[in-house]
């Protein structure tokens, strides 16, 4: 059986990458064999868009019939379970921990319950400052895009042009 585990380096002795599509690769492991190999995902991880979808295709074309990873989004996870792979979680390990659990049946299978979705993915509100400026001296713009900040010198001032 060909496991896939998603790594921050290319060993057995790496650490589990918690990300699918923007992790630097994976370690794919042979049982039959004992042997492991890299799969570089530097292709697909600074894509804006369809990151997850590209590297879900190098997997399945790699031969991956278990895949091992933290989190991945929707899409991704539709394109592996229309192959057949199933994915399993595992966040905080090595990849050797991680195959080892596996073996052990103490993994849990990714559900739709487990799958990112949306911008954002973990729910959290984004970047966004609200609207909020930097304050009464500063000027300029927020994150969030809102109002800007009524320092001097950014059309504020209520001195009667004594800036």
């Amino acid at each position: 059986m060909k496991i896939t585990v998603s790594a921050k380096g290319t060993s057995m002795d790496s650490e589990v990458d918690p990300h699918f599509g923007r992790t630097i690769g994976f370690v794919l492991f042979d049982t039959e064999t004992g042997n492991s190999t890299y799969l570089d995902n530097s292709a697909h991880r600074d894509l804006s868009q369809s990151a997850g979808i590209q590297t879900a295709q190098m997997i399945v074309e790699a031969g991956t019939e278990v895949l091992i990873t933290g989190q991945m989004g929707p899409k991704a996870a539709q394109v592996l379970s229309q192959t057949g792979i199933k994915s399993y979680a595992y966040a905080s390990g090595t990849v050797q921990e991680a195959i080892q659990a596996l073996k052990e049946n103490t993994l849990k299978e990714l559900s739709a319950d487990a799958i990112q979705s949306g911008p954002g993915k973990m729910g959290g509100r984004g970047m966004g400052g609200g609207g909020r400026g930097r304050g009464p001296s500063q000027g300029g713009q927020g994150m969030g895009g809102g109002a800007r900040g009524r320092g001097p010198g950014q059309g504020g001032s209520s001195r009667g042009g004594e800036d």
